[in-house]
């Protein structure tokens, strides 16, 4: 048995494994792992960062805001006496003190009608930025553009307690502060939330690795080695366990590996069996070839002469329909040439298809015995040609039994001028036509015709097609039935149109033979006296030359009724120009 190509696993040229790629490599899924989940991480990091230094950030400036708005009760009642006192020495020591504060960046001091009386350090004026020298004098600020030097302050009235214990606002002093301050209080708390940030980092990250490295690293190289390990000669003899800890998706994966590798060796057994059970196979249809080709030819041979009979019978056939044509009229020829066309194309089209494809099958089943025939492909065309040859057999008998049925068929078809008439007096002349074969039977037919219908149409076509469908009730709608009614009656329809309704009380149609009753040939008396083409003949004469429609109403033990609706004025045909049909 030939060894099968497929491989499990790559392998390098000298049977080899290929070699395990590193496991934090670029193209690792642990590298990979690691890559998202510290993405993820460092964003909320760095998230969570700014939120902590911009929370620590605001609770700074309201506790520096707090110690500003504190100075009032401690250093107002000082400046409110020396503003009283015009004491500028005492003014400029408690200034002077102040702006040794932390929070504070410059203080300044105006009278009641806002001209300034004293600043010292950063304040503003007219809103400038200004800086207070050490003789008193404001000067612009050198650095007023520079990082987190934007100013802010709160306002304070000097009110001064006199004697007699009433209050005077004398002015206003205003203590100002900055961004540069409330950073450098909070620049250690900043440092120690950054630092603190980097250490959670780095320890998460080497605890990720070696849980990395621990938990998935080894368990796939162990799984690579072992996949790599395997091709379809060495399945090996022992299932592989994967030597970690737990119950996981590694753990399920390696089943499923197992069962796989199971799978093959099952497979490949099976296949060694199959290939000597073809052996055997081979050498009993080598024995059938023999007398395979003898039956082949015979076969041949008998449809060659199948063929033969069905090329004479159309010839006879055609012979028939010419003898019909000199016999019928015009146009009763046209009626019969392609019903019997039709139905005799369908049995010898199947029989010349037969043999094609009877010729088709042996040309490749000898193409297929010389590149050697296995058991299945000679059942199959065992049992097609016998199919075949049975559908040629049944085909040809077909043919045969419709030339002859063929040659008994007589339909009486009349010819007619067009014409004004009453349809009233054109049906009743039609049924005293059939009265005296009507009275041999025990069949009644009743008429209700308004005399008032005038038609501009062919009167010798609708008698024709009523003698047809009065006939076809007494042959085929009252079988096995001793009495029974037929009822002609019409009435106006739509303007310029008329129904005309022709219905028995008889046996009706069965279904499964309404979709076929206009079909030529087709009858339920085969053999028996009937043709089959009279209501194909009837349907032809009412949707071609009377321009109508007809359909038929029936159930089984329900009667039937056929309705041709029909012109009051038939359309102008020039192939009945002549007057005849």
């Amino acid at each position: 048995m030939q060894a099968l190509p497929a491989k499990i696993g790559m392998r390098s040229p000298n049977g080899e494994a290929p070699p395990a790629a590193p496991l934090l490599s670029g193209d690792s899924i642990a590298a990979r792992l690691l890559r998202i989940i510290f993405c993820c991480y460092f964003l909320v990091t760095v998230v969570v960062t700014l939120v902590q230094l911009a929370a620590e950030y605001k609770h700074t400036k309201e506790r520096v805001v707090l110690e500003i708005r504190a100075m009032q009760q401690t250093f107002g009642p000082g400046i409110a006496d020396a503003m009283w006192r015009f004491n500028e020495d005492i003014l400029r020591g408690i200034l002077s003190g102040m702006s040794e504060l932390p929070v504070v960046a410059g203080i300044k001091v105006a009278d009641d009608h806002g001209k300034l009386v004293r600043a010292v350090g950063t304040v503003l004026e007219g809103g400038a930025k200004l800086h207070a020298g050490a003789d008193g004098q404001l000067r612009p600020e050198p650095d007023s553009d520079a990082l987190f030097a934007e100013v802010f302050s709160q306002d304070f009235p000097i009110v001064y307690n006199d004697e007699n214990g009433q209050s005077r606002v004398i002015g206003t002093w205003t203590v100002y502060s900055n961004q540069r301050i409330i950073v450098k209080q909070v620049e250690y708390g900043f440092f120690l939330i950054l630092v603190n940030s980097v250490i959670k980092t780095c320890a998460l990250w080497f605890i990720f690795l070696f849980v990395v490295r621990r938990y998935l690293g080894q368990p796939l190289r162990q799984l690579s080695q072992f996949v790599g390990q395997l091709n379809i000669d060495n399945l090996g003899d022992r299932v592989f366990v994967l030597n970690d800890r737990g119950q996981h998706e590694l753990h399920q994966l390696t089943n499923k590996l197992n069962e796989m590798v199971a799978n093959i060796k099952a497979s490949v057994a099976e296949n060694e069996q199959l290939y000597r059970q073809l052996q055997v196979e081979q050498t009993a249809t080598r024995q059938l070839n023999e007398t395979l080709e003898r039956r082949v030819a015979e076969r041949t041979a008998d449809l060659v002469t199948a063929n033969k009979d069905l090329a004479q019978a159309l010839d006879t056939l055609r012979i028939a329909q010419d003898e019909l044509v000199n016999s019928e009229k015009l146009a009763a020829l046209g009626s019969l040439v392609a019903g019997v066309a039709h139905e005799l194309n369908t049995p010898i089209g199947n029989g010349l298809l037969a043999a094609t494809v009877l010729v088709d099958k042996t040309r490749q089943f000898s193409s297929d015995y010389s590149s050697g025939l296995t058991r299945r492909t000679t059942e199959a065309y065992i049992s097609d040609m016998s199919q075949i040859t049975e559908l040629v057999v049944r085909n040809i008998a077909r043919s045969a039994e419709l030339v002859t049925s063929f040659k008994q068929v007589a339909v009486d078809q009349t010819s007619s001028q067009r014409r004004r008439f009453l349809l009233a007096s054109v049906v009743s002349e039609n049924i005293k036509a059939l009265l005296p074969t009507i009275n041999k039977t025990a069949f009644n037919v009743e008429q209700s015709i308004p005399g008032d219908i005038d038609m501009d149409s062919y009167p010798g076509p609708i008698g024709q097609v009523l003698i047809n469908l009065v006939n076809n009730a007494i042959v085929h709608g009252f079988e096995g039935r001793s009495r029974g009614t037929i009822t002609i009656d019409a009435a106006p329809a739509e303007p310029g149109w008329l129904e005309l309704r022709i219905s028995d009380d008889g046996v009706g149609i069965a279904a499964e033979h309404i979709g076929r009753i206009y079909d030529p040939f087709f009858t339920t008396k085969l053999g028996a006296g009937s043709s089959g083409l009279g209501l194909n003949i009837s349907h032809n004469i009412v949707t071609g030359l009377l321009g109508g429609k007809i359909r038929v109403v029936s159930q089984a033990g329900g009667g039937t009724t056929f309705i041709l609706h029909l012109p009051l004025t038939a359309p102008y045909s020039t192939a009945n120009s002549s007057g005849t049909l």
